[in-house]
C-alpha cells in the first residue's frame, strides 16, 4: 500500500520561495546515473561532490521526502532554541517502545537539508582510538585524507580567537595534557565577518555565509534555475517525494519509486547506482520495504535496522570562576565578556591492564551564551543570572559501541511508523557490565565510576581560580546528580552498518555486516547507504564529520 498518511508533523507543502529558488524536477527523463535518497550531511555532501566532480557528464537527482522549509540553519533566523525549533519540527516516523527502560529522545527533522538545519556546527575528529573500530582501509583513507577535505568542505574554524587560544595554551601545559590532546572546539563558522583565525575580515561578504548546512551547500548548486534544462546533465532536486522502496531490474539497473506527499501522484526513477542517505532511523525502513532484503542472507537481514546507538553525553558541572591559573605567572584573567569553546580528546591511553583510562572526551564551555543564538535582538535577551561573573560549564561525552538489542522493530503491517526500542543510559547495569567494558575494556563498580568522573571534573576546574560551584559531582540523588538519561535520535547511528568489532580487544572485524566496507549493499551491486547508519561505532566526538568523510570517499569510489 503506497504511502497516503503523511508522518505525524511532516511539513508537506512546496513553498514560494522554493519555486523562485529551485525548480523540483518534473521533466520527462526519468532515467538518472545517480540517485541520492536523503539531503542531510550524507546525501547532501555526496551529490553537492558529485555534481562538482561529474555534473558536466551525469545526470543526478536528489530525492526527499521533506519540504523547503529554510534555506538557512535556524541558528541563522531567530533567537529561539536551537533545540526547541528542531523538536517543533520533529515528524513522528516512529513510535516508541512500550516500556520504560526503553527510550529515544527526539524525532527525526525530514526537511531539505535534514538535520543539518537544525544542527549546532560542531565538528570535532575522531581519534585513532576511536577509529580503531573502523575497517583498515576506511581508517587509512579517512586519516589520510578524507577528514581534512571533510572539515574544509563544512568550513570548520581554526580557531575561535585569542583568548580561546591562551586558554588552550593553559592547558596544554598542565597535567591533563599527559591524558588529552586539548584544542579549540572545530566549528562550522557563523560569523562572516571574522576569518578562521577568528580576526575581522577586510571584505565582509566572503563566504562561509552561516552555519553550514546541506541545504545551503546545495542552493548554490541548484539555486535560481528555473528555467534550467531537465533533460540535460547536472544536480536535479525533487521534494516532498517519499521513496516507497528499490527495486531490482534488468541491466543491473535499479528502480526507485516515489509517492507525491503533496498529492499522492506515484513515480518512479532509474538509475544504475542508488545511494540511500535518509538517516539512521528511516533507510533501514527503507531497505526492509525493497527487493533487496529478500536476498540477502537471513543473518544479514536480522542486522538491518538493528545496533541503534548514540553516546552517552552527561549532564553539565557548572561553575563561576575568575581566572584559569592560580599564579601571576600563569594566570588568564577571565571576564563575563570573554568566551572559548575547548575539547578535551581522550588520547586513548589504556592502564596496566590494557584498559582504556578515559574513553570520553570532555566539552568545555567559557560564558556558555556566546555559542548559542544569534543576538539579533539584544533588548530581548534573557538576563544572564549574573552577568558579572564568568561561568565554565563541562560535560562528558562517552564512546559507544553498538548495542544490537536497540533497534527499528519494521515489518509490513506496521503503517511506516515502527517501534523503535532504546536501552535508556540511565541503566547503570547496561552502561557498566556492558557497554563501557566493550569500548574501554574495563569493569567498574558505580563507585569506581563516579570516581572518575568527579575526580576528572575536579582536575579540570582546579586549574581555575575561585571556584564557585552551581552543580553537585556526579553521584545519585539526593547527593549528587546522575549523569545520563537516554539518547537521542540526533546522533544515532548503526542501523546499517559497515564491518565491524564487537569488542576492543577483538582483532578481527565481523564481515556480515549490511554494508562493506564501499558501503554498498552486500548482495546488491550500485545499491549504497550513506549516513550514520553505516559508522560502526558511536564516536566520543559529534559524529558529523566521519559521515562528510565517509560521503566523500563514496563520492570518489562512484566516479
Amino acid at each position: 500500500m503506497a504511502f497516503q498518511n503523511h508522518y505525524p508533523n511532516l511539513v508537506s507543502e512546496q513553498t514560494q520561495a522554493h519555486s523562485r529558488l529551485i525548480r523540483n524536477y518534473d521533466g520527462p527523463n526519468s532515467d538518472f546515473d545517480f540517485i541520492i535518497i536523503g539531503s542531510g550531511i550524507g546525501g547532501g555532501i555526496l551529490a553537492d561532490d558529485l555534481a562538482d566532480r561529474l555534473g558536466d557528464q551525469k545526470r543526478i537527482l536528489l530525492l526527499d521526502a521533506g519540504s523547503f522549509i529554510y534555506p538557512t540553519h535556524v541558528y541563522n533566523i531567530s533567537r529561539i532554541p536551537n533545540g526547541a525549533v528542531a523538536n517543533h519540527f520533529g515528524v513522528a516516523s516512529t513510535r516508541p517502545w512500550q516500556d520504560s527502560r526503553h527510550f529515544i529522545g527526539g524525532e527525526p527533522q525530514l526537511a531539505f537539508g535534514g538535520r543539518s538545519i537544525f544542527w549546532s556546527g560542531l565538528i570535532p575528529e575522531a581519534q585513532d582510538w576511536e577509529l580503531d573500530f573502523f575497517p583498515d582501509q576506511v581508517r587509512t583513507d579517512l586519516k589520510a585524507d578524507y577528514l581534512s577535505k571533510a572539515a574544509t568542505r563544512m568550513h570548520a574554524s581554526k580557531t575561535l580567537g585569542d583568548k580561546a587560544k591562551a586558554v588552550v595554551t593553559y592547558f596544554r601545559n598542565s597535567s591533563l595534557a599527559a591524558d588529552f590532546d586539548i584544542q579549540e572546539t572545530p566549528r562550522a563558522l557563523h560569523q562572516p565577518y571574522l576569518d578562521d583565525q577568528g580576526h575581522p575580515r577586510d571584505r565582509f561578504f566572503e563566504e562561509p555565509t552561516g552555519v553550514f548546512n546541506t541545504s545551503e551547500l546545495l542552493i548554490n548548486q541548484l539555486g535560481l534555475t528555473p528555467g534550467r534544462d531537465q533533460n540535460g546533465n547536472g544536480l536535479f532536486l525533487r521534494l516532498n517525494s517519499f521513496v516507497e522502496g528499490i527495486t531490482d531490474i534488468p541491466h543491473n539497473w535499479h528502480e526507485v519509486r516515489c509517492t507525491s506527499t503533496l498529492n499522492g501522484e506515484a513515480r518512479s526513477f532509474y538509475a544504475p547506482n542508488v545511494i540511500v542517505a535518509a538517516g539512521s532511523m528511516e533507510s533501514p525502513k527503507l531497505i526492509n520495504r525493497s527487493s533487496v532484503f529478500q536476498r540477502l542472507p537471513q543473518d544479514i537481514q536480522s542486522r538491518v535496522g538493528f545496533g541503534l546507538t548514540d553516546h552517552p553525553v552527561s549532564g553539565e558541572s557548572q561553575a563561576y570562576v575568575s581566572a584559569v591559573g592560580k599564579s601571576p605567572a600563569n594566570r588568564i584573567e577571565l571576564g563575563p565578556k570573554d568566551h572559548a569553546k575547548l575539547i578535551f580528546y581522550s588520547k586513548g591511553l589504556t592502564d596496566a591492564q590494557g584498559n582504556t583510562r578515559f574513553p570520553f572526551n570532555v566539552e568545555m564551555n567559557i560564558n556558555h551564551e556566546y555559542w548559542h543564538l544569534r543576538n539579533n535582538d539584544p533588548s530581548a535577551e534573557a538576563i544572564p543570572h549574573d552577568s558579572t561573573r564568568t561561568r565554565v560549564d563541562i560535560k562528558f561525552s562517552f564512546a559507544n559501541l553498538l548495542d544490537d538489542a536497540n533497534g527499528i522493530l519494521s515489518h509490513a503491517q506496521d503503517g511506516y511508523r515502527p517501534g523503535v526500542r532504546f536501552k535508556r543510559f540511565a541503566d547503570l547495569q547496561d552502561l557498566l557490565g556492558n557497554r563501557f567494558p566493550r569500548i574501554a575494556g574495563w569493569q567498574k563498580s558505580p563507585g569506581d565510576f563516579l570516581h572518575l568522573l568527579n575526580s576528572t571534573r575536579d582536575r579540570i576546574f582546579h586549574e581555575f581560580d575561585q571556584v564557585q560551584w552551581l552543580s553537585a559531582p556526579y553521584g545519585y540523588p539526593p547527593g549528587g546528580q546522575w549523569p545520563f538519561g537516554w539518547g537521542t535520535v540526533h546522533h544515532a547511528c548503526g542501523t546499517l552498518r559497515m564491518p565491524w568489532k564487537a569488542h576492543r580487544n577483538e582483532a578481527q572485524f565481523n564481515r556480515r555486516s549490511v554494508v562493506d566496507e564501499n558501503l554498498q549493499v552486500h548482495n546488491s551491486p550500485g545499491l549504497y547507504v550513506c549516513d550514520m547508519s553505516v559508522l560502526p561505532i558511536s564516536c566520543a566526538a559529534n559524529p558529523v564529520r566521519q559521515l562528510g568523510a565517509l560521503a566523500l570517499r563514496l563520492s570518489e569510489h562512484l566516479g
